[in-house]
């Protein structure tokens, strides 16, 4: 009787397993994909466990076998290939699927609003897929909820204008540095500017957000960018579950990275908060921490290991963005130097030969013009990902929960009927009246994203990006080299795949 007892559990454990296998892998995604068919979505038909992934792969390694044959803005067919090729097929509106997990494309600028400003929790950020969990911790970028809240609260002050500004002397320092190296290497060269602000924004995000602990700020800066390339090279790979526990060699290396870089950064970390509260800094740690400390008194507490989240969202965040728009912003002025020309007159009439200084960097029209144009033809991150958490209607379809959103910020920014028959052409005068009246639907520009999750660091991002751009143009004139490729790939944020040569004129001081 008793090893009947134990037979009939263990057969009722294995029907339990499978009845949730089949419903996980089966039954919840050809449900979604009947129930959103039969409101007129189509898409690529579900494939049991891969999904799509085949096909995105596929398209993927096509489009990057080789650069673009010349240096367009029509950068989505190769940035976002799958985008591209179904919103052709099916329409603006489709249903794809990451393995099981079905994605909604939503391009509606009223609908984008609609997800990304919901108060309701009907849209929230969804689990980092496992391939990209090395990087994207829980930190602001992908926390939810109540626990979201507590960090933003302590995250922002660090972040507030008028703290930043005592960070401009520090990037105007290292940005001198960086130009100085230039001139005395000769009188023309060429550089590759994609790893030169690369470079330098590591090194400004090490030396604001910790200080006199830059040298390890650094060295985390350079693991992380070794997590990325690694991650990347995952993203669109079909995972085994459990397989990232198997120590396989790959397996071995991102634990290394992730050992290598935690124990730096919590050296730091523990080693200011040593500190008497009033001395812990002003940097962005030292900030953070402050703000903590004061937050204390309403109970409300961060980890360690949160804390060390948060330091590393701050590389990762603070680094990527603004290395990626003075990369584009560069190539672009590269390419139209009557723009350049008139950003360098702009800069010079204001500052002469002297350094920025953070007032003055506001009253620089042309330049956030050229700024802005930049982050739209070039987003550094492409698009945004919301899970459907109850069953909605957004717009006049009604999304089964279990369906996720994807707004693919790029395709937005350069669409003809939003922005006018020159959508795809360099043209910063469509900011002269500001980011409200660029488009017929201002909810369609989406850089920094927008709602209650705008990116905290988009204030640090500008002024840095205003600040080094404006030190370029004071002592150099530049144009693309004849050996760039036009390749702009998503790593993560969008990156020039080839790096970004470009020629340097010294200017006649």
């Amino acid at each position: 009787m008793a090893i009947l007892a134990i037979a009939a559990l263990l057969l009722l454990l294995l029907l339990s397993f499978l009845h949730k296998t089949l419903s996980l892998f089966v039954w919840e995604p050809l449900r979604i994909q009947r129930c959103l068919r039969a409101q007129g979505v189509s898409g690529p038909s579900y494939r049991l466990l891969v999904g799509n992934f085949p096909e995105i792969s596929a398209m993927m390694k096509a489009i990057r076998a080789s650069p673009l044959p010349h240096v367009t803005h029509n950068i989505m067919p190769r940035v976002l290939p799958d985008y591209s090729i179904w919103s052709e097929k099916y329409g603006k509106q489709y249903l794809y699927w990451l393995g099981w997990k079905a994605r909604l494309a939503v391009v509606d600028p009223e609908l984008c609003k609609e997800v990304l400003f919901n108060k309701f929790g009907h849209y929230a950020k969804p689990n980092v897929p496992v391939q990209l969990q090395d990087v994207l911790v829980n930190g602001l970028i992908t926390l939810e909820g109540e626990k979201w809240t507590q960090h933003r609260r302590v995250v922002s002050p660090a972040f507030f204008l008028n703290k930043l500004k005592g960070m401009v002397p520090t990037i105007v320092d290292l940005t001198s540095a960086m130009l100085e190296k230039w001139k005395s290497e000769s009188a023309c060269k060429e550089i590759d500017a994609f790893k030169e602000f690369h470079a330098l924004a590591a090194n400004i995000i090490a030396h604001t957000a910790f200080g006199s602990s830059y040298a390890e700020g650094k060295q985390v800066s350079l693991l992380q960018y070794q997590q990325q390339v690694l991650m990347s090279k995952l993203t669109f790979s079909v995972i085994i579950p459990g397989i990232r526990f198997v120590p396989t060699a790959m397996n071995r290396y991102r634990w290394s990275l992730m050992k290598q870089v935690t124990t730096i950064l919590k050296g730091i970390v523990k080693q200011r908060l040593s500190r008497p509260s009033d001395a812990y800094g002003s940097d962005l740690l030292g900030l953070m921490l402050s703000a903590l400390k004061e937050e204390g008194q309403r109970n409300l507490t961060m980890s360690l290991q949160e804390i060390l989240d948060e330091c590393r969202t701050f590389f990762f965040a603070g680094h990527e963005t603004t290395s990626a728009l003075l990369t584009w912003t560069v190539m672009l002025l590269a390419k139209y130097p009557e723009w350049q020309e008139r950003a360098r007159e702009e800069v010079l009439s204001l500052f002469g030969g002297s350094h920025p200084d953070a007032d003055s960097l506001n009253h620089l029209k042309t330049v956030g013009m050229i700024l802005q144009e930049s982050l739209r033809l070039y987003p550094p991150v492409t698009g945004t990902y919301r899970d459907v958490t109850t069953d909605v209607k957004l717009g006049g379809i009604s999304v089964p929960k279990g369906c996720g959103i994807f707004i693919p910020i790029l395709p937005l920014h350069v669409d003809s009927e939003l922005w006018g028959a020159d959508a795809l052409d360099f043209n910063p005068l469509r900011f002269a009246n500001g980011v409200l009246n660029a488009c017929k639907q201002p909810s369609a520009f989406l850089p920094f994203g927008t709602g209650p999750r705008t990116c905290v660091g988009q204030n640090f991002a500008m002024l840095e990006a205003k600040t080094v751009l404006c030190m370029v143009l004071q002592k150099f004139r530049f144009r693309l080299s004849p050996g760039y490729r036009h390749a702009p790939t998503l790593v993560l944020t969008l990156q020039a795949e080839n790096g970004m040569q470009i020629l340097l004129e010294p200017l006649v001081a």
